[in-house]
């Protein structure tokens, strides 16, 4: 089984919290319109009410993933990642796998061409960080 270094594993959680961060600011900008919701959840929404609850279910859960980047990050700098962080990189990588899978078949092509490829690198970065690691 694949089991990556540890400066592997310290660049994918870096990216992880560069790219979580940035998907907060594009969840933030949509939150005040200046995204029509229209192009937002693979143009699935009806309504701006259901985009503000789906947009702060967004913000919520990204930050989570965004606290768990740094979790991780603290606890391969002490030489351990427990079992428990690593089963959340394996649910978060399940859940853009998912994501990936949605976003190919979403009624917008400016989600279909910009965020699939997103959620796809998520996801196998997240899958990356859940092998064991013992320094």
């Amino acid at each position: 089984m694949w089991n990556p270094s540890k400066k592997i594993r310290t660049i994918a959680s870096k990216i992880l919290i560069v790219l979580f961060s940035f998907t907060m600011i594009f969840h933030l900008i949509a939150l005040f319109q200046f995204i029509p919701y229209k192009y937002l959840w693979g143009g699935r929404l009806s309504s701006v009410e259901e985009m503000y609850l789906m947009e702060t279910v967004s913000l919520v859960v990204n930050t989570f993933f965004l606290w768990a980047s740094f979790q991780y990050t603290q606890y391969l700098n002490k030489g351990l990642v427990p079992l428990w962080i690593r089963l959340v990189f394996a649910f978060i990588g399940i859940i853009f796998l998912a994501n990936t899978i949605g976003n190919l078949v979403a009624v917008t092509d400016l989600e279909t061409l910009l965020a699939t490829p997103v959620t796809a690198v998520l996801s196998g970065i997240c899958f990356s960080l859940v092998p064991k690691y013992e320094n």
